[in-house]
């Protein structure tokens, strides 16, 4: 009778329990923005108990840059319950340590947003980061505004969104819609920092790929751009990477979440993927260029879908937001998903084999800005610090390794097999929930297809050997032609070495070497601050229309004219309008790339296979 008794008053604690538990809960308003600052409050989870840590995280995950978004919260505090005491202490930039976790009521704190925040000293990539334009539009990169509490990170959370009434928030999670909140369940703070949001009034568009539903939501501050429009270019990008997936893609819902200015904050412009979304700040201006650029920047973030966001390593998997350790596989990660997002396009006829062959060329061009003999599972160990300057290699030999192996398993299969397929055998054999151990992946997709890979991972990735583009290349037919020389139109400047000063917000030629010969002949100099060029004010806001301007319409022998300010003594300038002609100028061209004249059966297979041409 005792222990019957004791089991019922255990029983009935047990469920006391439950019925006061509750996930760790935030909550903002973004009616109630002032300096562009949100004020993030946080009811600690009902298990959490003794001293804890609370932290923003150092990086996140499809970035490759420290960015300390602990360094964007101020004013933090702890109300405690009534009657109880805890405590709060500053740990570093990210981390505070709070006492007695339990007698914790809530905690708030307010948030930058990082677009336009005073600290320039570090800054984050626009899809990466936070926007708070109070009735207008928030993007929400939510690493940027909620931190964790440690070890907590695989424990569910809620998050509450007061919002204007005519907002949407754009968004690949699920979420209870009232008429002026939004409540969102969430399995863990993972899913949440791989889930951004944007509320703004809706400018949406839904698409249906075979069984998956794919949002695009635009924001454009003067609407010249649509969701409509985007729509237009995203989908048969996303109808051809469904045949090339095998003819399902592997969501059910993706959300493609665009911030389009007219006017800009950097040159930053970009994407970053998650798995049921990403995240792009792409200028809204250029027309065909606009629609080139969604095309290959959109088909580069789904492809992350299958790396890493399927196939990854532990590294990724357990990914610490506070001390990260990377991976070896930056080539596969960026640099295969890269070269299939333009693979894609010339296989299904969205791009013609030329223009795929001068994407090849372009970035076999400029990979030889990199150290060519840096194994890349080092580079990519050491990206955060040691080989920070080498990343960008990723995006341009990344990209060719990829390519290189790509045509090495066309060769060994005779047309059978490519990168695609054994992609398709890794994503069965680890998946969303499965990480591959680093040092065990080349053994692992050697075993999937041919020995002959092994060799070629452990020569050309882990190796030091420059790859083997001309041999790789011949396999289907193509040959590089020699170079030489090429004229190109001359405006005067050098515009990508040009230096900004940001307190007047204008561009200036910080060095004579940076002046063609037209340049030095309309008598301009280093030092010169370059307030208009042909009549249009040239500023951060306008570089890139300015830019896209000369680039496309000028020719030689037009008009050429730069309004300057010319640095005198003692903080003084000279106004100067300085005019001249757009000339031409002839500099060096590596060889092009090309079908051979007389391509032997062998290689027409493998061309067809390759690229369906």
């Amino acid at each position: 009778m005792r222990m019957r008794v004791l089991f019922l008053f255990s029983l009935i604690m047990v469920l006391n329990a439950n019925a006061t538990s509750h996930p760790t809960r935030y909550s903002i308003n973004l009616n109630q923005v002032e300096n562009d600052q949100l004020k993030v409050f946080v009811h600690p989870s009902s298990h959490l108990k003794g001293d804890v840590l609370f932290r923003m995280p150092k990086i996140i995950p499809g970035t490759y840059s420290i960015y300390d978004f602990g360094r964007f919260v101020s004013n933090f505090k702890v109300t405690s319950k009534p009657g109880k005491l805890s405590k709060i202490e500053k740990i570093d930039v990210n981390t505070w340590k709070i006492a007695t976790v339990e007698n914790v009521l809530s905690l708030e704190y307010i948030v930058d947003d990082t677009w336009d925040t005073d600290d320039k000293s570090n800054w984050v990539f626009e899809p990466a980061g936070t926007n708070f334009e109070a009735g207008k539009n928030f993007v929400l990169n939510n690493h940027g505004i909620f931190g964790y509490f440690e070890g907590t990170t695989s424990q569910p959370i809620e998050i509450e969104v007061l919002r204007p009434a005519n907002f949407y928030g754009s968004t690949g999670l699920q979420y209870i819609r009232n008429d002026e909140k939004d409540v969102y369940k969430i399995t863990d703070y993972h899913t949440l920092v791989d889930s951004p949001i944007m509320y703004c009034e809706p400018d949406t568009t839904v698409l249906k790929i075979g069984n998956t539903s794919v949002l695009v939501s635009v924001f454009n501050d003067n609407k010249t751009v649509t969701s409509a429009f985007i729509s237009n270019q995203i989908e048969p990008i996303l109808q051809a990477i469904k045949v090339y997936l095998g003819g399902e893609l592997p969501v059910d819902k993706y959300a493609f979440i665009l911030y389009l200015p007219t006017s800009f904050i950097s040159f930053g412009f970009g994407a970053l993927e998650h798995n049921n979304s990403s995240m792009y700040f792409l200028p809204a201006f250029g027309g065909d260029y606009l629609g080139q650029m969604v095309k290959d920047v959109s088909a580069h973030e789904f492809f992350h879908i299958v790396t890493p966001l399927t196939i990854h390593s532990e590294e990724i998997h357990y990914f610490d937001y506070n001390n990260p350790t990377m991976s070896k596989h930056l080539w596969l990660y960026e640099g295969v998903t890269e070269y299939s997002a333009h693979l894609v396009q010339v296989r299904h006829g969205l791009i013609t084999l030329d223009q795929f062959l001068q994407v090849i060329q372009d970035k076999i061009s400029t990979a030889k800005n990199f150290n060519d003999t840096l194994p890349f599972t080092v580079m990519s160990e050491g990206c955060l610090t040691t080989y920070k300057n080498q990343y960008l290699n990723v995006y341009q030999k990344g990209a060719l390794i990829g390519m290189c192996l790509d045509l090495t398993l066309l060769h060994l299969s005779n047309g059978a097999m490519d990168l695609s397929v054994l992609l398709k055998k890794l994503s069965n054999e680890y998946g969303h929930n499965k990480p591959f151990k680093d040092d065990e992946l080349f053994t692992v997709m050697a075993q999937h297809s041919f020995p002959a890979v092994l060799n070629f991972l452990e020569t050309y990735v882990s190796g030091n050997k420059p790859l083997p583009l001309l041999q790789t290349l011949l396999f289907a037919g193509i040959e590089f032609s020699e170079g030489g020389m090429q004229e190109i139109t001359d405006f005067g400047i050098n515009f990508e070495y040009a230096g900004y000063d940001e307190k007047i917000n204008r561009f200036y030629i910080i060095s004579d070497a940076d002046l063609s010969a037209v340049g030095k002949s309309m008598g301009l100099r280093s030092g010169d601050v370059i307030q208009k060029v042909n009549g249009k004010e040239l500023s951060m806001d306008t570089a890139l229309e300015v830019y896209l301007d000369l680039y496309t319409n000028a020719k030689p022998s037009d008009p050429m004219e730069y309004e300057i300010s010319r640095p005198l003594k003692k903080d003084k300038f000279k106004k100067l309008v300085l005019k001249g002609r757009v000339g031409t100028q002839s500099v060096p061209y590596d060889g092009g790339l090309s079908l051979v004249s007389a391509p032997t059966v062998a290689q027409r297979n493998i061309l067809r296979a390759w690229t369906g041409n």
